[in-house]
């Protein structure tokens, strides 16, 4: 089967670079690399299509939180116009409330703006960090409760490879367990102390990549770097050259 399309996070750059201000730098930088899209988006919607559209990159998905879910008009108009058909979503209602009745909180909304997203043709994903692999209620963790509750018609998982490693999982493993609940990827790594670029930090990405033709799902394989040390666009090239040069993907 076809691997999906990998595209960049553009988070990386935001310590040096500015998305409004910097677009056809951050852009120019993204399609150099060979990057197929984006996620995350200007704030001029329609002149950022034109800039994807100029360098052939495609808008790959938005990033919010679930308190945007009530309301989803906005997002569904500015996927319309970006050509996009993807969320992510991070966080439960708050980011300090992690007890039992905030995952069934978020778990409800998620829910119920995943299928009216759904019905607009638009896919949500939730995105996990390290802290839904600690236990919330007795011995269930707060990705047991996900999983759990979650309507995988309307949503699924966004998997964040080296997040699942820092909560205490190994990624290959959980991406194979859960494959059928996966449509979306993220790709990052860590060293231990810092992010780092990818096959320069503590991810087994031969593992991840044995699994990946197995996420018949996965509409997606972002590359996210939340920091880095050297300039974000030579960071995005070198973890977009890694996969290309180890994996030929």
């Amino acid at each position: 089967m076809a691997l999906p399309p990998v595209g960049a996070q553009l988070l990386v750059f935001g310590a040096k670079y500015n998305l409004n201000t910097d677009t056809d730098l951050i852009l120019d930088c993204v399609a150099r690399a060979g990057y197929a899209g984006v996620e995350g988006a200007a704030k001029d919607h329609a002149r950022y299509r034109r800039q994807l559209d100029e360098r052939g990159l495609r808008f790959g998905a938005t990033h919010t939180g679930v308190g945007a879910l009530r309301d989803v008009t906005p997002l569904v108009q500015m996927l319309e116009t970006l050509g996009g058909a993807d969320v992510n979503i991070s966080g439960l209602l708050t980011w300090e409330g992690r007890t039992l009745e905030d995952y069934r909180g978020a778990i409800a909304i998620m829910n119920e703006a995943g299928r009216r997203l759904r019905d607009a043709g638009i896919h949500l994903h939730y995105h996990n960090h390290d802290f839904e692999f600690e236990k919330v209620d007795g011995e269930k963790t707060g990705m047991d409760l996900l999983l759990d509750g979650l309507d995988f018609d309307a949503v699924d998982l966004c998997v964040d490879v080296a997040w699942v490693l820092r909560g205490g999982a190994d990624p290959a493993t959980f991406l194979r367990a859960h494959r059928d609940s996966i449509g979306f990827l993220h790709f990052k790594d860590h060293d231990g102390e810092q992010w780092s670029e990818l096959g320069r930090g503590q991810v087994d990405y031969a593992g991840v990549m044995a699994v990946l033709p197995e996420l018949t799902g996965a509409r997606w394989v972002m590359i996210e770097q939340d920091s880095t040390r050297m300039d974000p666009c030579d960071s995005a090239a070198i973890s977009r050259a890694y996969l290309r040069e180890t994996f030929g993907y």
